[in-house]
C-alpha cells in the first residue's frame, strides 16, 4: 500500500471546495493564489540506489566504505562537498591505515553523505538539483536525471585574490573605483561599520576632498591626478598611500570588488590585471577549466575536478573546495491545479491562526521610538534615523541596537500568543497524544476556533479596525514534499503535501533566486516578484550588498530580476535612474508597521532581496533593516505555532486536509542524552530501546538538523550508532515520521526525493474582516508619548492613503535642522526621578510652590509623566538663558534638594530638550503648541489640588474625557465630534460608555462643557484656562482648516490625538487602558450628541452634516 494511502494519513476535510465551504461559514477565505513557475528540488539520484537506508549498513569498515563510494555521483559529489572528506577517501584507496578513530570518523561522514544524496532534496554541489514546474489540467512527469552543472569561482577564495591583486598599484590605476555609502563622518573621522568592529580614518581636508570626488564611480587614476591637482603641497607618493589604504580598508569600493561573481566581473578582473601576465593568464586557464568540468556529466567530472582544484588551489591548503556547484535536474514536470489548490487554503489557513508581533517584536519597539521622535506623519531619511546620534540607531537586538541616547532600550519580554489560544493549542496536542495516530486534525471548524483564538489576543499596535495591519503579505512561498505513488494518482487527488523543516519563504522567489540563471527563468521570476507589488503601486527594488562572511557570497548569487535595485556597501552607479540611494528614502509609519517611500515622488517602496541568507547573521544592518521594515508588522505569516510546546520530547502530526502542516517530531528526552555520553554501548541500546517504546519511535525516521535532513533506520546497528553520534552533539537537530515509506512515496518522480516550493501571491486588494479592537497589554517601560499613536481605539492616527506620502516627504528633516535645547540655553529642562505613586503629591505639594516663586522669571512651562528608563516627572521651564541660569535653576536645585532630603525623589537630572516639531505641526507651530501644554499643565496641577482636597470624586475616564472636551473645544469654534467619530473606532470598551452615561451627558455640554465643570467643582480657574487664554486658540488656527471646521491634514489629526493622550499623562498619569475607557466615553458622547442632532433635523440622511449640526466650542 502506497503511503498516501495509509489510514493514518486519511483526512480530506477540506476536499476541494474552496476554504471554509458556504460563503459566510468560516472565518478563514482564500487569500492567496498560486503563481508560477514552481520550483522543484530533487535529490540526484533515485531513493533505493546510493543513498538508501539498507545501502549504508555496513558502512563502518573500510570495505564497507568502499563500497559505498564505488558510486562514480556520491565519489564525486564528495569531492566538490569536502576536500578533506575526499583526501581521506584517496587515502583509503591508497591503503594507508587511518587508524581506528580516523575510519570511524570517515565512515559517519560517508554514511550521512550517501543516505543525503538519495534522501534530501536541498541543493548542495551533486548531492540534489534544482527545475522548474507548472501547473496544468493533468500531471506530467518525466525525470531522466542529473542534468547540466553551473561551477563558478567559491567566493571566499576569489575575494581574497582579488585584494591581493588590489595591493598591487597597477591593478588599481586600472579600476573605478566608489566610496561605500556606509561610511559616515563622526566628529572629525571617517566611519565604516563592520560586522564586529568599525573601521575609522582621519577626515583630513584630502579624505573630505575623496569621499565628494568618488560620490559617483570615477577611475582609479583619474582619481589620483585630480587629488595631484587639488593638492599640489602632497606628495604622490602620500596621495597614492592614502588612496591605498581606503581601498585596502574599505572606504573605496573597487569595479572588481567580487560582489556578483559572472562572467562581467571576471571579464573586469582580466583587465585590471593585463599589467600582471602571469595572473591574467592562471585567470583565463581556470575559466577554461571552469568551463570544461561545467560539460563534463555528473559522476565524470572527478578529473576535471582534480585539474581546476589544482590550478585555484595550488598550494593545496584550502579548508574548502575552491568551486561552488550546483545541478539541475533534465527533468519536465507539470502538475495538477489540485496540489496548487491544496497549497493556497493551507496558506490561507495559516495566515488565519498567524498572530501579532510573533516575529519581528523588535520593529514594534523600534516604531513606537519612532513615533516619539518623528510622529505618526513624519518621515525622516534612512542615512538620519539609522545614526545612532541624529536619529534612532538601529532596532534592540541588532549589533548596533543602541538607543539613540546611548542607553540600551529593552525589548522586555516577548510577545505571546492569548491565552485562549495556548489553552486550545495545548488542548488540542493532548488529544492528539493520546490517539493511537498521535495525530492533529485540522478541521474547518477548528481552524476557525484558532484564528478567533488568536484574534482574541491584545494588538500591540492597538490597530484595532482591520485595515493596514491586516492585510495579507503580498507575496509568499511555500514548500512541501509532495507523495504520490505515480503520476496518475496524482491526477486522482491521491497525494500528500508534507511540510518541510524549512517551511518557506516570505518573498515569492527567494528560494529559487539563485538558481535563476540554471533553470533558465529569469524572466519568469521577475515576473512572479513584480506580480505582488506593481498591482498596488509599490515600486520592488533589489537588494545588493555584500555579506560580512564572504564565502556566503556564494549564497546570493542572484541575476538582476528588478529594473530598480538599492545598493548597499557595493559598488554602483548611483546616478543610474534604476539604482536608489538607500540613504535618501524615506521611513514612515503606518497602522500596520513603518514604510519606505521615495523622497521625489511619495511612490511606496518594496525592498527584496531574492535569496535565503540569513539577514540577521549575514547582512550589514541597513540590509536587515530594510527587510524588517518590510516584514515587521504587527502581523505576519508564521505558519503553524506550538504556542510553547516546542520542548516537549514528543509532538504530534498536523494535518490540514491533503496537507501535513507538521510531521511527528521527536526530541532526545534527559535520558537518552545521558545515555548517549555513556562510553559503553549497553547503556545506548537499552536507553534507546526504553525511550522508543515511551514514545512510539518507529523504525525509519529523518534526522533533521536545520535544512540538513537524511533518513535512518533504526533497526539497523549502524545507523543507531549515527544516531548516538548526534545526540552526542546536541545540536539543534529533532526526529520527524519518515512519511514517504523510505521513498517509495515518490513514485511520482521515478523514486527521487523531491520537494516543490509553491509561490503565492495575495489573491486581490486585501479586504480584511476587521479584528475586533481589544484592550492592549499593559508594558512597564513603554514609553508614553509613543502610546498616543498606538491607542487601540484610534482609527486614524496614521496617513489616510497613498496620498499622504507626499504630505510625509515635506514634513521631512534633518535632525540637526530641527531645534535642540541644551542646558544653559532658553530651556530648563529637569527630571524627577519618583515612582509613579508619588507623583500626584510631588506636583500637587511641590510644583505648585515652585511655579509662584519662579512664575515671573519664565515665559512659558510644562511638564509630563515619564516612564523610560525609570519613572519620573519632566519640568520644562522657557524663558532668557540668563535668567534661567541665575535666578530659575538655583530655585530649582534647592526645592530638589528638599525632596530628596524629604525622601520624595531619588535625584534630579538636567538634560537638552528636542522638542517634538514634526507631531505638533512644524518648528513654527512649536511655540503654539508648548503654549498650549503650559495651559493643559495649569489645568492639571488646579484639578489634582482639588481630588487632593476631596472636591473632584468622579470616575477615571469620564474626567479625562470631559478634561478632553475642554481642551478640543478651546481651539476653536469647529466640528469636534465628527472629528471624533471619524477617528475613533469603537471597541469593547464601549460598555464604559454605557455605564456613565448619564453622567458624562450632565458634565460634556458641546460649547459649554468647561463652564458646566467649573460649575460643578466651583472652580472659575478653569473656566478661564480653557476658555480665555489664547494659547489654544492660536494653536487651533495653525492645525484646523476648513474654516476651522477640521484639522488640516492627518498630520494635524496626529497633533490632536498627540494633545489628548498627553492630557491623560499630565492629569491621570501612564495607563493605555484606562486611556481607552476615556476614549469610549469620548466617542460615545460625539455619537449622542451627532445622533440627537440628526434626529432633530440638522443632519438629513445621506447629506453631508451642516455647520450647525456637529458640536462647536
Amino acid at each position: 500500500m502506497g503511503p498516501v494511502r495509509d489510514k493514518a494519513f486519511e483526512n480530506d476535510a477540506f476536499g476541494d471546495e474552496p476554504f471554509g465551504g458556504k460563503a459566510g461559514d468560516h472565518i478563514v477565505e482564500d487569500v492567496f493564489e498560486p503563481a508560477e513557475p514552481l520550483f522543484v528540488r530533487m535529490a540526484s539520484v533515485p531513493s533505493t540506489e546510493v543513498g538508501g537506508a539498507a545501502g549504508t549498513r555496513d558502512a563502518d569498515t573500510a570495505a564497507g566504505i568502499a563500497r559505498v563510494v564505488a558510486d562514480p555521483l556520491l565519489r564525486e559529489a564528495i569531492r566538490v562537498a569536502s576536500g578533506s572528506l575526499s583526501d581521506s577517501l584517496d587515502k583509503l584507496d591508497a591503503g594507508i591505515d587511518p587508524g581506528a578513530k580516523r575510519l570511524a570518523g570517515t565512515a559517519l561522514s560517508v554514511t550521512r553523505y550517501a543516505l543525503r544524496l538519495g534522501g534530501r532534496p536541498t541543493p548542495f554541489g551533486l548531492f540534489a538539483g534544482v527545475g522548474t514546474a507548472s501547473l496544468a489540467p493533468a500531471t506530467r512527469v518525466t525525470v531522466r536525471g542529473p542534468g547540466p552543472k553551473a561551477a563558478r569561482l567559491d567566493g571566499a577564495w576569489l575575494d581574497a585574490w582579488v585584494r591581493d591583486l588590489l595591493a598591487v598599484a597597477e591593478v588599481r590605476s586600472r579600476v573605478d573605483v566608489v566610496l561605500d555609502d556606509r561610511s559616515r563622518t563622526r566628529d572629525g573621522r571617517l566611519v565604516l561599520p563592520g560586522p564586529e568592529r568599525e573601521t575609522s580614518v582621519r577626515r583630513n581636508a584630502l579624505v573630505a576632498w575623496v569621499c565628494d570626488a568618488a560620490e559617483l564611480p570615477v577611475g582609479y587614476n583619474r582619481l589620483l591626478a585630480r587629488a595631484a591637482e587639488t593638492f599640489p603641497e602632497a606628495t604622490p607618493a602620500r596621495i597614492e598611500g592614502l588612496l591605498a589604504q581606503l581601498v585596502r580598508h574599505g572606504f573605496l569600493i573597487t569595479s572588481i570588488t567580487p560582489h556578483r561573481i559572472d562572467d562581467a566581473l571576471l571579464d573586469r578582473i582580466e583587465a585590471a590585471t593585463t599589467a600582471l601576465p602571469a595572473a591574467a593568464g592562471r585567470l583565463r586557464t581556470i575559466r577554461a577549466a571552469l568551463s570544461v568540468y561545467e560539460k563534463t556529466e555528473a559522476g565524470a567530472g572527478g578529473e576535471a575536478w582534480r585539474r581546476l582544484n589544482e590550478l585555484v588551489d595550488t598550494d593545496g591548503v584550502l579548508a574548502h573546495p575552491p568551486v561552488q556547484v550546483d545541478l539541475r535536474m533534465d527533468a519536465d514536470v507539470a502538475l495538477p491545479h489540485a496540489v496548487g489548490a491544496e497549497a493556497r487554503r493551507y496558506a490561507s489557513a495559516m495566515w488565519a491562526i498567524s498572530a501579532d508581533w510573533v516575529t519581528h517584536a523588535h520593529m514594534r519597539e523600534y516604531r513606537n521610538r519612532f513615533i516619539e521622535k518623528y510622529g505618526t506623519g513624519g518621515a525622516v531619511r534612512l542615512a538620519e534615523l539609522v545614526d545612532p546620534h541624529r536619529g534612532l540607531g538601529f532596532p534592540t537586538g541588532y549589533r548596533d541596537g543602541s538607543a539613540a541616547d546611548g542607553t540600551n532600550v529593552s525589548t522586555g519580554t516577548p510577545p505571546t500568543l492569548s491565552r485562549e489560544r495556548r489553552s486550545l493549542t495545548a488542548e488540542l496536542v493532548q488529544e492528539a497524544l493520546l490517539r493511537d495516530d498521535l495525530e492533529l486534525r485540522l478541521t474547518p471548524e477548528l481552524v476557525d476556533r484558532l484564528a478567533a483564538a488568536t484574534r482574541d489576543a491584545p494588538t500591540a499596535t492597538g490597530a484595532g479596525g482591520g485595515g493596514v495591519a491586516d492585510e495579507p503579505p503580498r507575496s509568499l512561498e511555500v514548500c512541501f514534499q509532495l507523495l504520490a505513488d505515480s503520476a496518475a494518482a496524482l491526477d486522482r487527488g491521491d497525494f500528500r503535501l508534507i511540510g518541510t523543516p524549512h517551511a518557506g519563504s516570505w518573498v515569492a522567489g527567494a528560494m529559487a533566486g539563485r538558481f535563476a540563471e540554471l533553470t533558465e527563468s529569469t524572466t519568469h521570476l521577475s515576473r512572479l516578484i513584480r506580480a505582488g507589488a506593481e498591482t498596488d503601486g509599490v515600486l520592488p527594488a533589489q537588494v545588493l550588498f555584500r555579506p560580512h562572511a564572504v564565502r556566503a557570497l556564494n549564497m546570493i548569487q542572484v541575476p538582476r530580476l528588478l529594473s530598480h535595485e538599492i545598493p548597499v556597501g557595493v559598488f554602483a552607479d548611483r546616478s543610474d535612474p534604476g539604482c536608489l540611494d538607500w540613504r535618501d528614502l524615506l521611513v514612515g509609519v503606518d497602522e500596520g508597521g513603518m514604510l519606505l517611500t521615495l523622497a521625489r515622488t511619495g511612490q511606496r517602496v518594496l525592498p527584496v532581496v531574492p535569496h535565503m541568507l540569513a539577514l540577521d547573521r549575514e547582512a550589514p544592518e541597513v540590509v536587515r533593516l530594510l527587510v524588517d521594515i518590510v516584514f515587521g508588522r504587527a502581523r505576519t505569516w508564521t505558519g503553524w505555532e506550538w504556542a510553547g510546546l516546542e520542548t516537549l520530547p514528543l509532538l504530534p502530526r498536523v494535518t490540514l486536509g491533503r496537507v501535513t502542516v507538521s510531521p511527528r517530531r521527536w526530541v532526545p528526552d534527559r535520558t537518552l542524552r545521558d545515555a548517549a555520553r555513556d562510553p559503553g554501548s549497553g547503556a545506548w541500546d537499552r536507553a534507546l530501546g526504553a525511550w522508543r517504546e515511551r514514545y512510539r519511535v518507529p523504525d525509519r525516521v529523518r534526522i533533521a538538523n536545520l535544512d540538513r535532513v537524511y533518513g535512518i533506520d533504526l533497526a539497523d546497528a549502524w545507523h543507531r550508532t549515527l544516531l548516538r553520534h548526534e545526540v552526542r552533539k546536541e545540536g539543534r537537530f529533532a526526529l520527524f515520521e519518515d512519511a514517504t515509506e523510505g521513498g517509495r512515496g515518490f513514485g511520482w518522480a521515478g523514486g527521487h526525493s523531491t520537494e516543490i516550493v509553491v509561490p503565492m501571491t495575495r489573491r486581490r486588494p486585501a479586504e480584511p474582516k476587521p479584528r475586533p479592537a481589544a484592550k492592549p497589554k499593559p508594558e512597564a517601560k513603554a514609553k508614553p508619548e509613543a502610546k498616543a499613536r498606538t491607542t487601540g481605539a484610534v482609527r486614524q492616527s496614521v496617513p489616510r492613503s497613498a496620498a499622504g506620502s507626499s504630505a510625509r516627504a515635506r514634513t521631512v528633516r534633518e535632525a540637526f535642522e530641527r531645534t535642540y535645547h541644551l542646558p544653559g540655553e532658553d530651556w530648563l529642562f529637569a527630571k524627577l526621578y519618583a515612582t509613579p505613586d508619588t507623583h500626584d503629591e510631588l506636583l500637587r505639594t511641590h510644583l505648585s510652590p515652585l511655579l509662584r516663586d519662579v512664575g515671573e522669571h519664565v515665559d512659558r512651562w510644562f511638564f509630563m509623566r515619564y516612564a523610560d528608563p525609570e519613572p519620573h516627572l519632566r519640568l520644562r521651564f522657557h524663558g532668557d538663558p540668563a535668567t534661567l541660569r541665575t535666578r530659575v535653576l538655583p530655585e530649582l536645585a534647592r526645592r530638589a534638594r528638599e525632596m530628596r532630603t524629604a525622601g520624595a525623589i531619588r535625584t534630579m537630572v538636567l538634560d537638552g530638550y528636542e522638542p517634538e516639531s514634526t507631531r505638533y505641526g512644524g518648528e513654527a507651530a512649536m511655540p503654539l503648541a508648548e503654549g498650549l501644554f503650559e495651559v493643559d499643565s495649569a489645568s492639571a496641577l488646579a484639578q489634582l489640588r482639588l481630588r487632593g482636597a476631596g472636591r473632584l470624586a468622579l470616575p477615571d475616564e469620564v474626567l479625562i474625557a470631559v478634561n478632553n472636551v475642554m481642551l478640543l473645544e478651546s481651539l476653536g469654534d469647529w466640528d469636534w465630534c465628527s472629528w471624533v467619530d471619524h477617528a475613533f473606532a469603537p471597541g469593547p470598551e464601549q460598555v464604559v460608555f454605557r455605564r456613565h452615561r448619564a453622567l458624562a451627558r450632565e458634565l460634556i455640554r458641546p460649547g459649554r462643557t468647561a463652564v458646566t465643570f467649573a460649575e460643578r467643582l466651583a472652580a472659575p480657574g478653569l473656566t478661564w484656562l480653557w476658555t480665555e487664554t489664547p494659547q489654544p486658540r492660536a494653536y487651533g488656527e495653525v492645525v484646523l482648516s476648513d474654516a476651522g471646521r477640521a484639522p488640516a491634514h492627518v498630520d494635524h489629526d496626529t497633533a490632536i490625538l498627540g494633545l489628548l493622550h498627553m492630557q491623560h499623562n499630565r492629569l491621570l498619569g501612564i495607563d493605555r487602558a484606562r486611556e481607552y475607557r476615556g476614549h469610549a466615553i469620548l466617542l460615545g458622547m460625539a455619537r449622542d450628541h451627532l445622533g440627537r442632532a440628526a434626529h432633530a433635523g440638522d443632519v438629513r440622511p445621506g447629506k453631508a452634516r451642516s455647520q450647525e449640526g456637529g458640536c462647536h466650542g
